[in-house]
């Protein structure tokens, strides 16, 4: 199977993609490692091991505008198994680890054009935003077409 990535692209929220990237490189570190926390929350998500063994993620920062907050994040996940695996992946295993070491303001919310874009108004009482979403910008394309600027 050819290795798909799946992009979104996200509001910067309080963290850089440099901090970003420390977290999840930690994470695909003890992806390896079947006693590590990241393995065992792979696995209670439903993600085998051989789906993940060669997983890659992109992390870089989006143009720059005039004002910093106008700086896109963009998270980048490659799988050979497919975007279900990249969205559970994030979901269930990443998001929730940058959450809890970098807070739950790490990323802004997903930019436009991202299913997860809706109105305040559309979201349910308990939804703070990348948490509760799983990547939803899905710009899919070969993985050779894509140029990665971190990658696990």
């Amino acid at each position: 199977m050819v290795p798909v990535i799946s992009r979104t692209r996200y509001r910067r929220g309080d963290a850089s993609a440099d901090e970003l990237w420390g977290v999840v490189d930690e994470v695909l570190r003890e992806l390896s490692q079947p006693d590590s926390e990241a393995a065992r929350t792979a696995r209670s998500a439903g993600l085998r091991p051989d789906e993940l063994s060669d997983v890659r993620v992109e992390i870089s920062e989006g143009e720059q505008g005039a004002e910093p907050i106008l700086t896109t994040i963009i998270v980048g996940i490659a799988v050979k198994a497919g975007s279900a695996i990249a969205e559970t992946l994030w979901k269930e295993v990443i998001w929730p680890r940058l959450r809890r070491r970098l807070g739950a303001r790490a990323l802004g919310a997903p930019t436009q054009g991202s299913d997860a874009d809706k109105a305040p108004d559309d979201k349910a009482p308990d939804d703070k935003g990348p948490a509760d979403k799983a990547p939803a910008d899905k710009d899919q394309a070969p993985a050779d077409k894509v140029s990665a600027d971190r990658e696990g």
